[in-house]
C-alpha cells in the first residue's frame, strides 16, 4: 500500500479515537497541511488551518462514539476511500452512514484537499 492510502487510513483509524483522545484529534488536525480546504457533508467548507482544527474539534465533540470501515483506491490521480460508520451522538441517537471521500495530496504528502460525501 503507497504512503497515500496509509495516511487516509490513518485519517479513519485516528477518527475512532479522536471523540475521546485529544492526542488523536491533533494527528488528524496534522494530516492536513496549512493550505488545505475540507468540504464537509453538511455543505461547510473550511479553508484555514483555525477553520480546519474548528471543524474537526467540533464534529467530534458532537460524535462522542464512531466505528469506521473504509476501502483506499485510487482513480485516475485521485485518491478516494468509500467508507461506513456506525456512531453515537452526544445526545445519545445512534447512527449509520455510508459515504465516500476525495482526497489530494500537496508534495510533502499532506492533504491539501478532502471531500466528504454521505450517501
Amino acid at each position: 500500500m503507497d504512503k497515500k492510502a496509509v495516511i487516509i487510513r490513518k485519517y479513519f483509524e485516528l477518527s475512532d479515537l479522536a471523540s475521546a483522545d485529544e492526542h488523536a484529534l491533533h494527528e488528524i488536525i496534522g494530516l492536513f497541511s496549512a493550505k488545505a480546504v475540507v468540504k464537509g457533508a453538511n455543505g461547510f467548507v473550511a479553508n484555514t488551518p483555525v477553520t480546519i482544527a474548528s471543524f474537526f474539534t467540533h464534529f467530534f465533540q458532537d460524535n462522542q462514539e464512531l466505528h469506521h470501515l473504509c476501502h483506499v483506491v485510487m482513480d485516475q490521480g485521485v485518491y478516494k476511500a468509500e467508507w461506513v460508520v456506525a456512531g453515537r451522538k452526544r445526545s445519545g441517537q445512534l447512527f449509520a452512514y455510508h459515504g465516500f471521500d476525495r482526497y489530494e495530496f500537496d508534495q510533502d504528502d499532506k492533504i491539501k484537499f478532502l471531500q466528504v460525501e454521505i450517501g
